[in-house]
């Protein structure tokens, strides 16, 4: 695959709402998503390994093969931290299982949506899409509210 085509789909993926929003919320910079991203993009896509010299082509910026490898540990760390966050709070029974049911739900519909964008053959008239939209982010927002992180 080449160049190109890997900044297409990175691209594409930055162009998304949902994706914004949840980055915005999150606990990776931008360019540490990115990198990310092209790490394990390049691992599912490519038959062959892609060297870090070569990942560093993929990224919107050329950086160095060190800088991609410092933002890609950082990345790693701060979602292996993010996992034990909540695992937790779960421990500490802030979290019960219904929490948890509403996040499968959740992100039973995130797939749903990223399937329909994937596809590019969107079954939902704009107006549907964008009321689609607006329920995951409402769901999103909803459950990321501070207030919902009560004790059990």
């Amino acid at each position: 695959m080449s160049v190109e085509s890997y900044q297409n789909i990175i691209e594409k993926t930055f162009q998304d709402p949902l994706t914004d929003l949840l980055l915005k919320n999150s606990h990776l910079t931008r360019t540490q998503f990115e990198t990310l991203i092209i790490d394990l993009l390049t691992d599912i896509i490519s038959d062959e390994k892609v060297s870090f010299n070569q990942k560093t082509l993929f990224r919107q910026k050329r950086v160095s093969r060190g800088s991609f490898s410092r933002s890609l540990a950082q990345a790693r760390k701060n979602v292996v931290s993010s996992i034990f966050t909540v695992v937790l709070l779960s421990y500490m029974g802030v979290f019960d299982e219904r929490p948890f049911e509403e996040y499968h739900v959740l992100a039973g519909k995130l797939k749903e949506y990223a399937t329909l964008i994937e596809s590019g053959e969107f079954n939902l008239d704009p107006k549907s899409l964008a009321r689609f939209e607006e329920e995951l982010v409402s769901g999103i927002l909803e459950l990321a509210s501070p207030t919902s992180i009560k004790m059990v």
